[in-house]
C-alpha cells in the first residue's frame, strides 16, 4: 500500500479527534490546551501532507496551473491578514479568546483566515490536479466547517450578544455586510 491511501485514511480519523476534542475543551475550558492546538493542527497538517506527496511542485505552465498559483497565493494572503488582524498569538491559536475582532478582512468575513487556507488548498488542487488532491481538498473543507461551527458555538457563549450582532451582519465565510441585519 503507498502512502497516498495511507495518510487518506489517517486524515479522517485524526481530523474527527481534534474537532471532538476542540468541542470538548472549549465546552469545559473556554479555549483550547496545547494538546488541542496540537490536534488541530494535525487536523491541517495531515491532509496537507496527502497533498504534498500527491504534487509534482513544478512552475505553472498551463493557464488552469497559473490560475491555481494565483488562487493559492492570494488564498495565503488573506489567511495571513485574518491572523495579523487577531493581534494576539495566544488568540491565533485558540488559547485565549481576546476581543472580537471587526477590522479588516474580518469586515466582509467571519473566518478569513479559515477561507484563506482553503483556497490555499484549492489552488493546489487546481495546479496538481488529481483524485488525491481532490480528497485533501474534501477533508480540509469539512474539517475547517465543522471547526468553524465549534468555535461559533464557543464564542456566542463567550461574547454574547456582540458576536450574534456580528453574525447577523458579516457572512461566516465572504460577501458583503449586511446592514438590514
Amino acid at each position: 500500500m503507498g502512502i497516498l491511501p495511507v495518510l487518506l485514511a489517517l486524515s479522517l480519523p485524526v481530523s474527527a479527534v481534534a474537532l471532538l476534542n476542540a468541542r470538548r475543551e472549549y465546552r469545559t475550558h473556554g479555549k483550547l490546551s496545547t494538546w488541542g492546538l496540537i490536534l488541530v493542527c494535525l487536523m491541517l497538517f495531515v491532509p496537507n501532507l496527502l497533498l504534498e506527496y500527491a504534487t509534482r511542485y513544478s512552475w505553472p505552465d498551463t493557464a488552469v496551473e497559473y490560475a491555481g498559483a494565483i488562487l493559492a497565493i492570494l488564498g495565503l494572503a488573506l489567511c495571513l491578514a485574518g491572523i495579523v488582524h487577531f493581534r494576539s498569538t495566544r488568540k491565533v491559536f485558540c488559547m485565549e479568546p481576546g476581543s472580537l475582532t471587526l477590522t479588516g478582512p474580518y469586515r466582509w468575513g467571519r473566518n478569513p483566515q479559515y477561507l484563506g487556507w482553503l483556497l490555499f488548498i484549492t489552488g493546489f488542487a487546481v495546479m496538481y490536479w488529481s483524485p488525491w488532491c481532490l480528497a485533501a481538498l474534501l477533508v480540509v473543507a469539512v474539517s475547517l466547517h465543522l471547526l468553524v461551527l465549534i468555535e461559533e458555538e464557543h464564542l456566542r457563549r463567550v461574547f454574547g450578544q456582540p458576536y450574534i450582532e456580528f453574525c447577523r451582519r458579516v457572512p461566516r465565510y465572504f460577501g458583503p455586510r449586511r446592514s438590514d441585519a
